[in-house]
């Protein structure tokens, strides 16, 4: 069996036409816990904890189909109200996926804590990987946000049904989520993968290592000419961040 690993996701060799993808992330010290740092509702972290890893899988031509968490708080309450973030976030898209899980009744915990994984599959001609196309632009769909950030600009920030929609344009090359390396990181991997250079706009106004927090923004390399169209789909910031050479 054939593994390997590109960018955040590990990607088996299912079959002659398909391929499995295996995307993983991790939230703690977010929620109303005694000891979390930043006060946000265990629904909220949930939700947007698992849009990272479904966002991860859609970004390369994934379809999620199951959903496992592993809840490091008790069922009740904490644990609950996590899974209630996580149905949220499921409900929004188009295909069915299985949530399952785990929760902690041994310890007391008094901070909050969870890893998330996320099973997809792909068609291997539908794999969004090595193609991007020089003269195309890279865009930053969202804007990186962090923490508290996030809370106060929801209407800034990428949601997974973004995510699919950009997912099913089949005018969109690739799509990186950012996280925690930020805008430089992730748009030095696509350069890499595809053997391309870069030059940015002039005067950009962004900050290029900002971790994007929890897949708030994503890039996309795209034909200029379907600029127009990505904007009646997507409603969230759109900063042309350059051109692929």
């Amino acid at each position: 069996m054939d593994i390997k690993q590109i960018r955040d996701i590990t990607i088996i060799d299912f079959d002659e036409n398909k391929y499995l993808g295996i995307a993983c992330d991790s939230c703690g010290g977010i929620g109303y816990k005694e000891h979390d740092v930043v006060k946000a509702s265990p629904q909220l972290t949930a939700y947007h904890t698992g849009k990272v890893v479904l966002a991860e899988l859609l970004s390369m031509g994934f379809t999620p189909f199951i959903l496992a968490d592993g809840l490091a708080v008790e069922m009740n309450d904490t644990g609950k109200k996590l899974i209630e973030g996580f149905n949220e976030v499921l409900s929004k898209l188009s295909t069915k996926v299985h949530l399952t899980g785990s929760t902690e009744e041994n310890i007391k915990t008094v901070q909050t804590s969870m890893g998330v994984t996320c099973i997809g599959i792909c068609e291997k001609s539908k794999l969004k990987y090595k193609k991007t196309s020089a003269g195309s632009l890279g865009l930053l769909i969202g804007l990186p946000m962090v923490g508290n950030e996030v809370l106060n600009n929801l209407d800034k920030v990428l949601d997974i049904d973004d995510f699919e929609r950009l997912s099913n344009c089949n005018y969109v090359e690739e799509m990186l989520p950012v996280g925690s390396r930020g805008i430089e990181a992730e748009l030095n991997d696509l350069l890499k993968d595809n053997g391309l250079d870069f030059k940015f706009e002039q005067n950009l106004n962004l900050d290029l290592k900002k971790s994007g927090g929890p897949s708030c923004s994503c890039i996309v390399s795209i034909d200029k000419n379907k600029i127009d169209l990505l904007k009646n789909i997507v409603h969230k910031p759109i900063t042309i961040l350059g051109e692929f050479r």
